[in-house]
Protein backbone atom coordinates (compact mmCIF):
# COMPACT_ATOMS: atom_id res chain seq x y z
CA UNK A 1 0.00 0.00 0.00
CA UNK A 2 1.32 3.41 -0.93
CA UNK A 3 1.82 5.80 1.97
CA UNK A 4 -0.46 8.85 2.09
CA UNK A 5 1.73 11.98 2.25
CA UNK A 6 1.56 14.22 5.26
CA UNK A 7 -0.64 17.26 4.80
CA UNK A 8 1.29 20.38 3.93
CA UNK A 9 0.55 23.75 5.49
CA UNK A 10 2.12 26.88 4.11
CA UNK A 11 3.29 29.55 6.51
CA UNK A 12 2.45 33.18 5.82
CA UNK A 13 6.11 33.72 4.92
CA UNK A 14 5.94 30.92 2.32
CA UNK A 15 2.75 32.38 0.84
CA UNK A 16 4.40 35.80 0.57
CA UNK A 17 7.41 34.20 -1.15
CA UNK A 18 5.07 32.40 -3.58
CA UNK A 19 3.24 35.65 -4.36
CA UNK A 20 6.51 37.49 -4.91
CA UNK A 21 7.78 34.81 -7.31
CA UNK A 22 5.03 36.08 -9.62
CA UNK A 23 5.08 39.80 -8.81
CA UNK A 24 7.50 41.89 -6.74
CA UNK A 25 4.97 43.22 -4.21
CA UNK A 26 5.94 45.87 -1.69
CA UNK A 27 5.64 45.28 2.05
CA UNK A 28 2.74 47.74 2.17
CA UNK A 29 0.83 45.79 -0.51
CA UNK A 30 1.43 42.49 1.29
CA UNK A 31 0.26 44.04 4.58
CA UNK A 32 -2.98 45.24 2.97
CA UNK A 33 -3.52 41.80 1.44
CA UNK A 34 -3.28 39.93 4.77
CA UNK A 35 -5.12 42.65 6.68
CA UNK A 36 -8.20 42.39 4.47
CA UNK A 37 -8.56 38.67 3.76
CA UNK A 38 -10.35 36.24 6.08
CA UNK A 39 -8.69 33.09 7.40
CA UNK A 40 -10.87 30.03 8.02
CA UNK A 41 -10.34 26.36 8.90
CA UNK A 42 -12.65 23.50 7.88
CA UNK A 43 -12.74 19.84 8.83
CA UNK A 44 -12.53 17.02 6.31
CA UNK A 45 -15.81 16.52 4.40
CA UNK A 46 -17.07 20.02 5.25
CA UNK A 47 -18.76 21.99 2.48
CA UNK A 48 -17.24 25.44 2.06
CA UNK A 49 -19.92 26.36 -0.48
CA UNK A 50 -22.88 24.54 -2.01
CA UNK A 51 -24.68 24.89 -5.37
CA UNK A 52 -27.16 27.75 -5.18
CA UNK A 53 -25.21 29.76 -2.61
CA UNK A 54 -25.29 33.51 -3.10
CA UNK A 55 -22.12 35.61 -2.93
CA UNK A 56 -19.70 32.68 -2.69
CA UNK A 57 -16.11 33.69 -1.89
CA UNK A 58 -12.99 33.38 -4.00
CA UNK A 59 -10.39 31.50 -1.98
CA UNK A 60 -6.70 30.74 -1.65
CA UNK A 61 -5.80 27.36 -0.15
CA UNK A 62 -3.29 27.54 2.70
CA UNK A 63 -3.34 23.82 3.50
CA UNK A 64 -5.24 20.69 2.54
CA UNK A 65 -7.21 19.67 -0.54
CA UNK A 66 -10.49 21.00 -1.93
CA UNK A 67 -12.76 19.61 -4.63
CA UNK A 68 -14.95 21.83 -6.77
CA UNK A 69 -17.94 19.85 -8.00
CA UNK A 70 -21.16 20.12 -10.00
CA UNK A 71 -24.32 18.26 -8.98
CA UNK A 72 -26.63 17.30 -11.86
CA UNK A 73 -30.42 16.87 -11.84
CA UNK A 74 -30.02 13.26 -10.71
CA UNK A 75 -27.86 14.37 -7.75
CA UNK A 76 -24.75 12.84 -9.31
CA UNK A 77 -21.58 14.66 -8.29
CA UNK A 78 -19.14 15.56 -11.07
CA UNK A 79 -15.64 16.57 -9.94
CA UNK A 80 -14.58 19.73 -11.78
CA UNK A 81 -11.31 20.63 -10.09
CA UNK A 82 -9.04 19.69 -7.20
CA UNK A 83 -7.00 22.28 -5.36
CA UNK A 84 -3.97 22.07 -3.09
CA UNK A 85 -1.74 24.52 -1.23
CA UNK A 86 -1.37 27.90 -2.97
CA UNK A 87 -4.17 27.13 -5.43
CA UNK A 88 -7.04 29.52 -6.01
CA UNK A 89 -10.61 28.32 -6.44
CA UNK A 90 -14.20 29.52 -6.56
CA UNK A 91 -17.18 29.95 -8.88
CA UNK A 92 -16.01 32.99 -10.82
CA UNK A 93 -19.32 33.55 -12.60
CA UNK A 94 -21.14 33.72 -9.27
CA UNK A 95 -18.32 35.72 -7.65
CA UNK A 96 -18.07 38.42 -10.31
CA UNK A 97 -21.64 38.52 -11.64
CA UNK A 98 -23.69 38.02 -8.49
CA UNK A 99 -25.32 34.79 -9.68
CA UNK A 100 -26.18 31.76 -7.51
CA UNK A 101 -23.25 29.38 -7.48
CA UNK A 102 -23.37 26.51 -9.99
CA UNK A 103 -20.71 24.64 -8.06
CA UNK A 104 -19.99 23.40 -4.58
CA UNK A 105 -16.63 23.15 -2.85
CA UNK A 106 -15.90 20.27 -0.47
CA UNK A 107 -12.93 19.67 1.83
CA UNK A 108 -11.32 16.32 1.04
CA UNK A 109 -8.94 16.80 3.99
CA UNK A 110 -8.82 19.23 6.88
CA UNK A 111 -8.19 22.57 5.18
CA UNK A 112 -7.21 26.16 5.86
CA UNK A 113 -8.16 28.85 3.38
CA UNK A 114 -8.08 32.60 2.89
CA UNK A 115 -11.48 33.88 1.78
CA UNK A 116 -12.07 36.89 -0.43
CA UNK A 117 -15.44 38.57 -0.62
CA UNK A 118 -16.12 40.52 -3.81
CA UNK A 119 -15.76 43.93 -2.17
CA UNK A 120 -12.43 42.97 -0.59
CA UNK A 121 -11.15 41.58 -3.88
CA UNK A 122 -12.02 44.87 -5.60
CA UNK A 123 -10.48 46.90 -2.79
CA UNK A 124 -7.18 45.02 -3.00
CA UNK A 125 -7.06 45.39 -6.78
CA UNK A 126 -7.99 49.08 -6.67
CA UNK A 127 -5.30 49.74 -4.07
CA UNK A 128 -2.53 48.07 -6.09
CA UNK A 129 -1.86 47.84 -9.82
CA UNK A 130 0.52 44.97 -9.00
CA UNK A 131 -2.29 42.87 -7.53
CA UNK A 132 -4.40 43.73 -10.54
CA UNK A 133 -1.57 42.36 -12.73
CA UNK A 134 -1.18 39.30 -10.50
CA UNK A 135 -4.83 38.32 -10.82
CA UNK A 136 -4.82 39.00 -14.57
CA UNK A 137 -1.94 36.55 -14.93
CA UNK A 138 -3.73 34.11 -12.63
CA UNK A 139 -6.89 34.12 -14.75
CA UNK A 140 -4.89 33.91 -17.99
CA UNK A 141 -3.08 30.81 -16.73
CA UNK A 142 -6.38 29.32 -15.53
CA UNK A 143 -7.87 29.78 -19.02
CA UNK A 144 -4.85 28.13 -20.63
CA UNK A 145 -5.11 25.21 -18.17
CA UNK A 146 -8.84 24.89 -18.93
CA UNK A 147 -8.19 24.83 -22.68
CA UNK A 148 -5.50 22.17 -22.25
CA UNK A 149 -7.92 20.06 -20.24
CA UNK A 150 -10.54 20.32 -23.01
CA UNK A 151 -7.93 19.05 -25.49
CA UNK A 152 -7.12 16.12 -23.19
CA UNK A 153 -10.80 15.30 -22.73
CA UNK A 154 -11.55 15.15 -26.46
CA UNK A 155 -8.35 13.55 -27.72
CA UNK A 156 -6.75 11.44 -24.95
CA UNK A 157 -7.59 7.84 -24.17
CA UNK A 158 -8.65 7.00 -20.61
CA UNK A 159 -5.16 5.65 -19.92
CA UNK A 160 -3.53 8.80 -21.26
CA UNK A 161 -5.85 10.97 -19.12
CA UNK A 162 -4.97 8.99 -16.00
CA UNK A 163 -1.22 9.05 -16.63
CA UNK A 164 -1.37 12.79 -17.30
CA UNK A 165 -3.38 13.31 -14.11
CA UNK A 166 -0.81 11.56 -11.90
CA UNK A 167 2.02 13.33 -13.73
CA UNK A 168 0.50 16.74 -13.07
CA UNK A 169 -0.85 15.96 -9.60
CA UNK A 170 1.16 13.12 -8.02
CA UNK A 171 0.02 13.85 -4.44
CA UNK A 172 -3.66 13.99 -5.34
CA UNK A 173 -3.86 10.33 -6.28
CA UNK A 174 -2.96 9.49 -2.68
CA UNK A 175 -5.43 11.98 -1.15
CA UNK A 176 -8.48 12.05 -3.40
CA UNK A 177 -10.96 9.13 -3.28
CA UNK A 178 -10.87 7.08 -6.48
CA UNK A 179 -14.54 7.79 -7.24
CA UNK A 180 -13.76 11.50 -7.53
CA UNK A 181 -10.70 10.96 -9.72
CA UNK A 182 -12.86 8.77 -11.99
CA UNK A 183 -15.52 11.49 -12.07
CA UNK A 184 -12.91 14.11 -12.98
CA UNK A 185 -11.75 11.90 -15.86
CA UNK A 186 -15.31 11.14 -17.01
CA UNK A 187 -15.17 7.39 -16.37
CA UNK A 188 -16.61 5.01 -13.77
CA UNK A 189 -14.65 4.05 -10.62
CA UNK A 190 -14.81 0.41 -11.74
CA UNK A 191 -13.20 1.24 -15.09
CA UNK A 192 -10.51 3.30 -13.37
CA UNK A 193 -9.73 0.37 -11.05
CA UNK A 194 -9.33 -1.96 -14.04
CA UNK A 195 -7.22 0.64 -15.83
CA UNK A 196 -4.85 0.99 -12.87
CA UNK A 197 -4.43 -2.78 -12.69
CA UNK A 198 -3.61 -2.93 -16.42
CA UNK A 199 -1.04 -0.15 -16.06
CA UNK A 200 0.54 -1.87 -13.05
CA UNK A 201 0.96 -5.09 -15.09
CA UNK A 202 2.50 -3.35 -18.10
Amino acid sequence: MREIPAQLSMTQKEIIEALRRKIDFTKEEIDIFFDKIEHQSYAKNAYLTKPGDLNPPFMLIKSGCLMTYFKDLNDHIHAIQFGQEMWWTGDLDAFFNGKPSKYGIKALTDVEVYLFKREIFELINNSSTLFERYFRQLFQNALISHQNRIIRNISFTAEEKYLEFIRLHPRLELIVPQKYIASYMGITPEFLSKLKKQIAKS
